[in-house]
Protein backbone atom coordinates (compact mmCIF):
# COMPACT_ATOMS: atom_id res chain seq x y z
CA UNK A 1 0.00 0.00 0.00
CA UNK A 2 0.93 3.31 -0.58
CA UNK A 3 1.22 5.76 2.42
CA UNK A 4 -0.93 8.84 2.22
CA UNK A 5 -0.36 11.64 4.68
CA UNK A 6 -3.45 14.76 4.41
CA UNK A 7 -1.29 17.36 5.93
CA UNK A 8 -4.37 19.52 7.69
CA UNK A 9 -3.67 23.08 8.15
CA UNK A 10 -5.32 25.91 10.02
CA UNK A 11 -8.38 27.47 8.78
CA UNK A 12 -8.26 24.28 6.04
CA UNK A 13 -11.56 23.78 4.69
CA UNK A 14 -12.78 19.91 6.33
CA UNK A 15 -13.60 18.63 2.96
CA UNK A 16 -10.09 19.12 1.82
CA UNK A 17 -8.85 16.83 4.66
CA UNK A 18 -11.33 14.41 4.47
CA UNK A 19 -12.60 14.44 0.85
CA UNK A 20 -9.26 13.34 -0.13
CA UNK A 21 -9.02 10.65 2.56
CA UNK A 22 -12.36 9.58 2.22
CA UNK A 23 -11.84 8.68 -1.59
CA UNK A 24 -8.20 7.31 -0.84
CA UNK A 25 -9.01 5.42 1.76
CA UNK A 26 -11.45 3.53 0.28
CA UNK A 27 -9.92 2.75 -3.20
CA UNK A 28 -9.90 -0.75 -3.35
CA UNK A 29 -12.47 -1.46 -0.49
CA UNK A 30 -15.72 0.19 -1.21
CA UNK A 31 -16.15 -1.39 -4.36
CA UNK A 32 -15.28 -4.92 -2.88
CA UNK A 33 -17.31 -4.51 -0.11
CA UNK A 34 -20.25 -3.59 -2.07
CA UNK A 35 -19.65 -6.33 -4.63
CA UNK A 36 -19.03 -8.95 -1.06
CA UNK A 37 -15.43 -9.31 -2.70
CA UNK A 38 -12.18 -9.56 -0.46
CA UNK A 39 -11.16 -6.18 0.24
CA UNK A 40 -7.78 -4.71 -1.03
CA UNK A 41 -6.90 -1.56 -0.24
CA UNK A 42 -4.21 0.22 -2.26
CA UNK A 43 -4.05 3.27 0.38
CA UNK A 44 -2.99 3.77 3.85
CA UNK A 45 -4.25 7.38 4.68
CA UNK A 46 -3.71 9.18 7.61
CA UNK A 47 -3.95 12.86 8.72
CA UNK A 48 -0.86 14.78 10.43
CA UNK A 49 -0.49 18.51 11.63
CA UNK A 50 2.62 20.28 12.19
CA UNK A 51 2.29 20.04 16.04
CA UNK A 52 -0.02 17.38 16.08
CA UNK A 53 -2.86 19.21 18.07
CA UNK A 54 -6.51 19.41 16.32
CA UNK A 55 -6.70 21.52 13.37
CA UNK A 56 -9.38 23.84 13.47
CA UNK A 57 -10.95 24.36 10.10
CA UNK A 58 -13.06 27.55 8.51
CA UNK A 59 -15.98 26.73 10.25
CA UNK A 60 -14.83 25.89 13.76
CA UNK A 61 -14.57 22.43 13.92
CA UNK A 62 -11.77 20.59 15.42
CA UNK A 63 -9.94 17.88 13.49
CA UNK A 64 -7.94 15.44 15.40
CA UNK A 65 -4.87 14.45 13.62
CA UNK A 66 -3.38 10.81 13.70
CA UNK A 67 0.05 12.44 14.80
CA UNK A 68 2.19 15.47 13.91
CA UNK A 69 4.22 15.81 11.00
CA UNK A 70 7.68 14.77 12.99
CA UNK A 71 6.37 11.29 13.43
CA UNK A 72 6.34 10.24 9.89
CA UNK A 73 9.38 9.54 8.99
CA UNK A 74 8.39 8.71 4.90
CA UNK A 75 5.78 8.75 3.17
CA UNK A 76 4.65 8.16 -0.92
CA UNK A 77 2.55 10.94 -1.25
CA UNK A 78 1.16 14.21 0.43
CA UNK A 79 -1.91 15.85 0.29
CA UNK A 80 -1.97 19.74 1.45
CA UNK A 81 -4.82 20.99 2.28
CA UNK A 82 -6.57 24.39 1.61
CA UNK A 83 -4.60 27.27 3.46
CA UNK A 84 -5.58 30.70 2.88
CA UNK A 85 -4.00 31.70 6.07
CA UNK A 86 -0.21 30.91 4.57
CA UNK A 87 2.14 33.40 6.62
CA UNK A 88 -0.06 33.28 9.96
CA UNK A 89 0.65 29.46 9.47
CA UNK A 90 4.04 29.58 8.36
CA UNK A 91 4.46 31.80 11.47
CA UNK A 92 3.65 29.65 13.52
CA UNK A 93 4.85 26.48 11.60
CA UNK A 94 7.75 27.34 10.20
CA UNK A 95 8.77 23.78 10.27
CA UNK A 96 6.34 23.00 7.42
CA UNK A 97 8.31 23.69 4.43
CA UNK A 98 11.36 22.10 5.44
CA UNK A 99 9.46 18.65 6.68
CA UNK A 100 7.76 18.96 2.81
CA UNK A 101 11.00 19.45 0.92
CA UNK A 102 12.64 16.48 2.97
CA UNK A 103 9.82 14.04 2.03
CA UNK A 104 9.80 14.83 -1.52
CA UNK A 105 13.75 14.53 -1.61
CA UNK A 106 13.22 11.63 -0.26
CA UNK A 107 10.37 10.60 -2.68
CA UNK A 108 7.06 11.63 -1.91
CA UNK A 109 4.90 13.25 -4.31
CA UNK A 110 2.82 16.50 -3.25
CA UNK A 111 -0.74 17.29 -3.94
CA UNK A 112 -2.27 20.36 -3.13
CA UNK A 113 -6.18 20.97 -2.42
CA UNK A 114 -7.83 24.74 -3.67
CA UNK A 115 -5.62 27.30 -1.38
CA UNK A 116 -3.18 24.88 -0.50
CA UNK A 117 -1.35 25.58 -3.15
CA UNK A 118 -0.10 28.74 -1.42
CA UNK A 119 2.53 26.32 0.97
CA UNK A 120 3.49 24.82 -1.89
CA UNK A 121 4.43 27.31 -3.92
CA UNK A 122 6.38 28.44 -0.56
CA UNK A 123 8.48 25.28 -0.72
CA UNK A 124 10.05 26.68 -4.33
CA UNK A 125 9.02 23.46 -6.22
CA UNK A 126 6.31 24.94 -7.71
CA UNK A 127 8.86 27.41 -9.87
CA UNK A 128 9.19 27.80 -13.47
CA UNK A 129 6.22 24.88 -13.59
CA UNK A 130 2.46 25.22 -13.75
CA UNK A 131 -0.30 25.22 -11.33
CA UNK A 132 -3.98 25.79 -10.70
CA UNK A 133 -6.53 26.95 -7.59
CA UNK A 134 -9.73 28.78 -6.99
CA UNK A 135 -10.40 31.02 -9.54
CA UNK A 136 -11.25 33.99 -6.65
CA UNK A 137 -8.23 33.77 -4.98
CA UNK A 138 -5.66 33.61 -8.75
CA UNK A 139 -4.99 37.03 -8.45
CA UNK A 140 -3.60 37.14 -4.93
CA UNK A 141 -1.24 33.67 -6.03
CA UNK A 142 -0.40 35.49 -9.49
CA UNK A 143 0.84 38.35 -7.22
CA UNK A 144 2.75 36.52 -4.62
CA UNK A 145 4.09 33.74 -6.90
CA UNK A 146 5.03 35.69 -10.34
CA UNK A 147 7.33 32.94 -10.36
CA UNK A 148 4.98 30.24 -10.71
CA UNK A 149 3.01 29.62 -14.62
CA UNK A 150 -0.58 30.19 -13.31
CA UNK A 151 -3.48 28.00 -15.49
CA UNK A 152 -6.66 28.81 -13.56
CA UNK A 153 -8.90 27.31 -15.59
CA UNK A 154 -7.81 24.00 -14.99
CA UNK A 155 -9.72 21.59 -12.85
CA UNK A 156 -6.49 20.03 -11.41
CA UNK A 157 -2.84 19.96 -13.00
CA UNK A 158 -0.30 16.91 -12.93
CA UNK A 159 3.41 18.22 -13.07
CA UNK A 160 4.98 14.82 -12.35
CA UNK A 161 5.34 14.37 -9.02
CA UNK A 162 3.58 17.07 -7.61
CA UNK A 163 -0.33 18.50 -8.06
CA UNK A 164 -2.78 21.36 -7.86
CA UNK A 165 -6.31 21.48 -7.65
CA UNK A 166 -8.75 24.15 -8.16
CA UNK A 167 -11.80 24.73 -5.98
CA UNK A 168 -12.88 22.36 -2.92
CA UNK A 169 -14.99 19.91 -5.01
CA UNK A 170 -11.27 19.77 -7.42
CA UNK A 171 -10.24 18.04 -4.70
CA UNK A 172 -12.07 15.12 -5.37
CA UNK A 173 -11.01 15.00 -9.07
CA UNK A 174 -7.66 15.15 -8.06
CA UNK A 175 -7.90 12.52 -6.00
CA UNK A 176 -9.99 9.79 -8.00
CA UNK A 177 -6.81 10.94 -10.62
CA UNK A 178 -4.49 10.27 -7.75
CA UNK A 179 -6.70 6.89 -7.74
CA UNK A 180 -6.10 6.29 -11.33
CA UNK A 181 -2.56 7.34 -11.52
CA UNK A 182 -1.26 5.17 -8.88
CA UNK A 183 -3.80 1.90 -8.87
CA UNK A 184 -4.90 2.56 -12.73
CA UNK A 185 -8.00 3.40 -14.40
CA UNK A 186 -10.37 0.08 -13.26
CA UNK A 187 -9.65 1.50 -9.50
CA UNK A 188 -10.44 4.99 -10.66
CA UNK A 189 -13.71 3.93 -12.54
CA UNK A 190 -14.89 1.58 -9.26
CA UNK A 191 -13.98 4.65 -6.90
CA UNK A 192 -16.29 7.16 -8.99
CA UNK A 193 -19.47 4.83 -9.48
CA UNK A 194 -19.43 4.17 -5.48
CA UNK A 195 -18.46 7.58 -4.39
CA UNK A 196 -21.14 8.97 -6.98
CA UNK A 197 -19.10 10.95 -8.64
CA UNK A 198 -18.02 12.43 -12.26
CA UNK A 199 -14.79 11.12 -13.42
CA UNK A 200 -12.74 13.59 -15.98
CA UNK A 201 -13.74 17.11 -15.21
CA UNK A 202 -11.16 19.01 -16.51
CA UNK A 203 -11.93 22.77 -16.14
CA UNK A 204 -13.02 25.70 -13.41
CA UNK A 205 -14.16 27.70 -16.28
CA UNK A 206 -17.81 27.47 -16.05
CA UNK A 207 -17.90 27.84 -12.44
CA UNK A 208 -15.57 31.25 -12.50
CA UNK A 209 -16.73 34.45 -12.15
CA UNK A 210 -14.66 37.73 -13.36
CA UNK A 211 -13.59 39.86 -10.29
CA UNK A 212 -13.94 43.76 -11.53
CA UNK A 213 -11.83 45.00 -8.92
CA UNK A 214 -10.92 48.30 -8.28
CA UNK A 215 -8.42 48.09 -5.57
CA UNK A 216 -5.06 47.46 -7.82
CA UNK A 217 -4.32 51.82 -6.73
CA UNK A 218 -4.44 53.33 -10.15
CA UNK A 219 -7.28 56.16 -10.08
CA UNK A 220 -7.37 56.93 -13.93
CA UNK A 221 -7.78 53.21 -14.65
CA UNK A 222 -10.94 52.77 -11.79
CA UNK A 223 -12.65 55.70 -13.08
CA UNK A 224 -12.03 53.91 -16.76
CA UNK A 225 -13.84 50.97 -15.05
CA UNK A 226 -16.74 52.71 -13.78
CA UNK A 227 -17.41 54.46 -17.06
CA UNK A 228 -17.20 51.20 -18.61
CA UNK A 229 -19.74 49.40 -16.47
CA UNK A 230 -21.87 52.29 -16.84
CA UNK A 231 -21.74 52.19 -20.55
CA UNK A 232 -21.15 48.53 -21.34
CA UNK A 233 -24.45 48.00 -23.24
CA UNK A 234 -23.61 50.80 -25.92
CA UNK A 235 -20.71 51.28 -28.58
CA UNK A 236 -17.53 51.86 -26.59
CA UNK A 237 -14.79 54.51 -28.38
CA UNK A 238 -11.49 52.97 -26.87
CA UNK A 239 -9.82 56.18 -28.18
CA UNK A 240 -12.31 59.07 -26.84
CA UNK A 241 -12.46 57.40 -23.62
CA UNK A 242 -8.80 57.58 -23.27
CA UNK A 243 -8.81 61.30 -24.32
CA UNK A 244 -12.06 61.98 -21.48
CA UNK A 245 -9.37 60.88 -19.01
CA UNK A 246 -6.26 63.01 -20.71
CA UNK A 247 -4.21 59.97 -21.25
CA UNK A 248 -3.57 58.40 -24.96
CA UNK A 249 -4.99 55.35 -25.47
CA UNK A 250 -1.98 53.09 -25.53
CA UNK A 251 -1.42 54.52 -21.94
CA UNK A 252 -4.54 53.54 -21.02
CA UNK A 253 -4.66 50.21 -22.81
CA UNK A 254 -1.02 48.98 -20.85
CA UNK A 255 -2.18 50.81 -17.77
CA UNK A 256 -5.61 48.98 -17.74
CA UNK A 257 -4.50 45.68 -18.54
CA UNK A 258 -1.73 46.06 -16.05
CA UNK A 259 -3.91 46.96 -13.13
CA UNK A 260 -6.63 44.55 -14.03
CA UNK A 261 -5.02 41.81 -15.98
CA UNK A 262 -7.18 42.60 -19.01
CA UNK A 263 -7.55 45.52 -21.68
CA UNK A 264 -10.21 47.40 -21.84
CA UNK A 265 -12.05 45.68 -24.51
CA UNK A 266 -11.52 42.28 -22.39
CA UNK A 267 -13.36 44.21 -19.26
CA UNK A 268 -16.23 44.68 -21.26
CA UNK A 269 -16.29 41.34 -23.06
CA UNK A 270 -16.05 40.13 -19.71
CA UNK A 271 -18.90 42.76 -18.41
CA UNK A 272 -21.20 41.51 -21.04
CA UNK A 273 -20.53 38.14 -20.64
CA UNK A 274 -20.56 37.98 -16.83
CA UNK A 275 -24.22 39.68 -17.47
CA UNK A 276 -25.27 36.93 -20.18
CA UNK A 277 -24.45 34.51 -17.04
CA UNK A 278 -26.80 36.30 -15.28
CA UNK A 279 -29.64 36.19 -17.44
CA UNK A 280 -29.24 32.70 -18.96
CA UNK A 281 -29.39 31.89 -15.00
CA UNK A 282 -32.88 33.38 -14.65
CA UNK A 283 -34.22 31.42 -17.46
CA UNK A 284 -36.56 33.95 -18.41
CA UNK A 285 -34.37 35.05 -21.92
CA UNK A 286 -33.22 33.39 -24.56
CA UNK A 287 -29.95 34.09 -25.89
CA UNK A 288 -30.51 36.17 -29.01
CA UNK A 289 -32.98 38.01 -26.42
CA UNK A 290 -29.53 38.60 -24.16
CA UNK A 291 -27.22 39.51 -26.54
CA UNK A 292 -29.32 42.53 -28.28
CA UNK A 293 -29.64 43.40 -24.24
CA UNK A 294 -26.15 43.11 -23.30
CA UNK A 295 -24.35 45.16 -26.31
CA UNK A 296 -23.96 42.75 -29.31
CA UNK A 297 -25.83 42.68 -32.92
CA UNK A 298 -24.05 39.96 -34.19
CA UNK A 299 -25.57 36.76 -32.09
CA UNK A 300 -22.72 34.42 -33.44
CA UNK A 301 -19.89 36.66 -32.73
CA UNK A 302 -21.04 36.80 -28.89
CA UNK A 303 -21.62 33.21 -28.52
CA UNK A 304 -17.92 32.78 -29.56
CA UNK A 305 -16.58 34.94 -26.78
CA UNK A 306 -19.25 33.52 -24.62
CA UNK A 307 -18.02 30.07 -25.38
CA UNK A 308 -14.24 31.56 -24.80
CA UNK A 309 -14.83 32.63 -21.86
CA UNK A 310 -16.97 29.73 -20.05
CA UNK A 311 -15.80 26.75 -22.08
CA UNK A 312 -19.68 26.17 -22.42
CA UNK A 313 -22.02 27.04 -25.24
CA UNK A 314 -25.00 29.45 -23.90
CA UNK A 315 -27.71 26.07 -24.09
CA UNK A 316 -25.72 24.21 -22.18
CA UNK A 317 -24.76 27.13 -19.72
CA UNK A 318 -28.21 27.66 -18.97
CA UNK A 319 -28.94 23.77 -18.60
CA UNK A 320 -26.40 23.52 -15.87
CA UNK A 321 -27.03 26.56 -13.85
CA UNK A 322 -31.13 28.03 -14.43
CA UNK A 323 -32.44 28.93 -11.33
CA UNK A 324 -29.46 29.27 -9.62
CA UNK A 325 -28.69 33.60 -10.66
CA UNK A 326 -25.75 34.45 -8.44
CA UNK A 327 -24.27 37.95 -10.32
CA UNK A 328 -20.21 38.97 -9.22
CA UNK A 329 -20.19 42.23 -7.05
CA UNK A 330 -18.69 44.40 -9.49
CA UNK A 331 -16.40 46.14 -6.77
Amino acid sequence: MKKVTILGLYNSMATTIFGPMDILNQAGRLWNRVGNSPQTPFFDVSIASADGQPVKCTNNVLIQPHCSIEQIDKTDLIVIASATCIQQILHKNPELVPWILKQYNRGAQVASICTGVFLLAETGLLDGKSATLHWGFTKMFSKKYPQVNLEPDQMFIDQGRLYCSAGVSAGMDLSLYLVEKFCGRRAALESAKTMVLDLGREMQTPYGCFLFSQDHGDPSVVKAQKWIEQHYTKSIDYERLANKFRISRRSLERRFKQATGVTPLGYLQQLRVETAKSLLEEGSRTFNEITYQVGYEDISFFRKIFVRLTGLRPKEYQQRFAGYSVKCNLS
